[in-house]
């Protein structure tokens, strides 16, 4: 059996040419600066995220797109730790059933701001999800405040790396 080096080459080209494109796209997304002077606290999203709440009556900031649903809140209990924070919102998110976490770890500080992030995954309107969650602690502010961004598990590939940007994005003010 003879091998046809040239098409071999040319299609691994291609397949390599897809894969670039594919990471650069979702790594080269448009981010776009938020804050919430209230809490002290700053972040980026991607700009095709749609605000839908910006900490109004409701008291939490909340934003969707690409498959993502997110939101921000704060958590009035001043003396938890970040871990703390983040495992109380865990517990507290019902809409997911069957939960478990896959992964839990503190993140790097950024500009003071402690951060706390567990993975989960569950099951809501039988479909698998994915879960993010973290738990902030600001020493510019007497406010904790939690995250969680929620997609469906089939698109995890493209929205947990944006989810995880979104989440290191943020900073005390």
């Amino acid at each position: 059996m003879k091998l046809n080096t040239k098409h071999l080459f040319f299609s691994l080209a291609i397949v390599f040419t897809g894969l670039f494109l594919a990471q650069t796209n979702a790594h080269a997304q448009a981010m776009k600066p938020w804050s919430w002077k209230k809490y002290k606290i700053k972040w980026k999203m991607p700009s095709n995220w749609n605000a839908k709440d910006k900490g109004g009556r409701s008291g939490k900031f909340t934003a969707a797109g690409g498959g993502v649903s997110f939101r921000l809140k704060p958590w009035r209990d001043a003396s938890a730790s970040a871990k703390q924070v983040a495992m109380r919102a865990y517990r507290g998110a019902t809409s997911v059933q069957r939960k478990r976490i896959i992964s839990q770890q503190y993140m790097t500080s950024k500009g003071g701001l402690k951060k706390y992030m567990i993975l989960a995954e569950g099951w809501q309107k039988g479909k698998k999800v994915r879960i993010g969650i973290m738990g902030f602690i600001n020493p510019k502010s007497p406010i904790n405040l939690y995250c969680r961004f929620l997609w469906w598990a089939s698109q995890d590939s493209k929205n947990n790396p944006i989810s995880y940007r979104v989440a290191q994005s943020f900073s005390a003010m």
